[in-house]
């Protein structure tokens, strides 16, 4: 049995229990020390860790900085290529072969990268171990959450169907045994039952959406904002008219009645009373269309539907079955006690990979970002790490290094922005590779248009043509309209 408990998130930033940050602190200068003491009382911690952050502390940077500076992080390798030799020499003792199933399925080569594999591996890396304890926790708040953010879009709704889902959902948030759900699987059953009734209601409501709403609504808005002549404003406020006598919206009176005055009144040119009748419209519509507000939450209502994600043990069971960090602790257990001459030396590989665990963690935690070791076995890789952030204003970013071994360092900046608009930038240690990538722009550009999206600008520097750090030089190119751009 796993018990919950809010010290594993807290351990990642502790010294005693993250070896990262145990290492690090070797390194520290003494005013480096007194920075981290200041800021790192229980109280600062709870805060840290507990809480969004929206900006970093100073001790922060100060740790951050010590991180990406020790020479042991610099020298950490390849994560896959320790994790292969600790299989292979696990399964030299007989006492410990069983334990290998697991680690083994997590080397995937990179031959085998596809977007869902990519996916399996970052979610089963071990750096978002304790992200799935916060996840076992959170699944019954969640669940609340989404529901009442149902009925208050259901309530701004006319029609009787959505009146009655609202009452539904009511009902079953005062059910008795709404609470125990999260510790009996027959009550998640019967709970899970009640969210899909709702999720079947809402799908129906969906599919009758309302006149004021439809396209056809839409395009006639448009053409009405577009035309100057005065017998066409009039066919299409009659068209119009005539999709809204069947509304129900809280506003179809009000926009008839406006279309009635309009029609008996327009002159010869289009009046002031037109152009806020439009406005007027626009509005309502606007305002009103709940359905993309439903679509959304229906589409998180629909994850809570398998009874056993309910059931907090359950869940935290299967979320772990695959967790390479949880079967590296698993396995460093086995090993303290174990009388094999070999666990010594297999012990310290252990180790050695929950230390590379615990710098991405911490780095992620510092850097307000998700930073994990490269998760694929490549023969030509000598280490690597990816990074991933999304800004406020809804841009994600990808940042990869890596170390190869015969082309050197490679520094790979990606930007996505506005769904499918991508840039790119390159840094290359070693002209050799510059000149290999752009040999090959075309048929990168060709594989990530075919994949939906829009190469907006591939740019490839050796390190000595820019002294720009790569996420400044980067950032500087941002808001760009041009067309696609490759710079070598």
């Amino acid at each position: 049995m796993i018990h919950l408990s809010p010290e594993a998130r807290l351990s990642i930033i502790l010294p005693n229990t993250n070896k990262a940050f145990s290492e690090a602190l070797k390194n520290a200068t003494p005013e480096q020390l007194e920075t981290l003491k200041e800021a790192k009382d229980i109280k600062s911690l709870l805060t840290s860790v507990f809480q969004d952050k929206t900006t970093a502390s100073k001790s922060d940077h100060v740790l951050l900085d010590l991180l990406k500076n020790s020479t042991a992080f610099k020298t950490m390798g390849s994560f896959s290529d320790t994790l292969q030799s600790l299989v292979n020499d696990v399964k030299t003792s007989s006492e410990l072969t069983s334990k290998t199933a697991l680690l083994e399925n997590f080397l995937k080569n990179v031959v085998t990268l596809d977007a869902n594999t990519l996916k399996s591996q970052i979610a089963s890396s071990g750096v978002f171990m304790e992200s799935k304890f916060v996840a076992a926790l959170q699944k019954l708040p969640d669940l609340i959450q989404n529901l009442e953010q149902l009925k208050t879009a259901l309530s701004k709704m006319p029609q009787n169907e959505a009146k009655s889902i609202h009452a539904h959902i009511s009902a079953l948030l005062d059910t008795p045994n709404f609470s125990k759900a999260s510790q009996n699987l027959d009550t998640a059953t019967q709970l899970s039952e009640g969210i899909k009734r709702i999720s079947e209601s809402l799908q129906k409501l969906l599919s009758k959406s309302d006149p004021l709403y439809s396209n056809e609504v839409a395009i006639l808005v448009q053409k009405l904002d577009q035309s100057s002549v005065i017998q066409e404003l009039k066919t299409t406020l009659s068209q119009i008219y005539g999709s809204l006598l069947s509304s129900n919206a809280p506003d179809t009176n009000a926009l008839l009645d406006s279309i009635e005055k309009l029609l008996k009144n327009m002159g010869n040119t289009p009046s002031e009373d037109l152009k806020a009748f439009t406005h007027q419209l626009q509005s309502a519509i606007t305002q009103g269309d709940t359905s993309k507000e439903l679509s959304s939450l229906l589409s998180k209502l629909n994850a809570f539907t398998n009874p056993k994600e309910l059931v907090t043990e359950t869940f935290l069971q299967e979320s772990m079955a695959n967790d390479v960090k949880s079967a590296l602790l698993t396995l460093k257990g086995d090993l303290t006690l174990s009388n094999d001459p070999a666990s010594s030396k297999l012990l310290e590989q252990t180790e050695k990979l929950l230390t590379q665990i615990d710098y991405h963690q911490l780095l992620s935690h510092l850097s307000s970002s998700n930073s994990i070791y490269f998760p694929f076995v490549w023969d030509q890789l000598q280490e690597g790490s990816l990074a991933f952030k999304k800004t406020a204003d809804k841009k994600f970013y990808c940042e990869i290094n890596l170390v190869l071994k015969e082309y050197g360092e490679l520094d790979l900046m990606m930007g996505l922005y506005d769904e499918n608009q991508l840039e790119i930038q390159a840094h290359t240690e070693k002209p050799e590779l510059k000149a290999l990538i752009h040999e090959h722009i075309a048929d990168l550009r060709t594989m990530l248009i075919k994949s939906g999206l829009t190469p907006r600008s591939i740019r490839i520097f050796e390190r000595n043509e820019s002294k720009t750090p790569l996420n400044e030089s980067y950032a500087s190119s941002e808001g760009s309209d041009l067309g696609f751009e490759v710079k070598v």
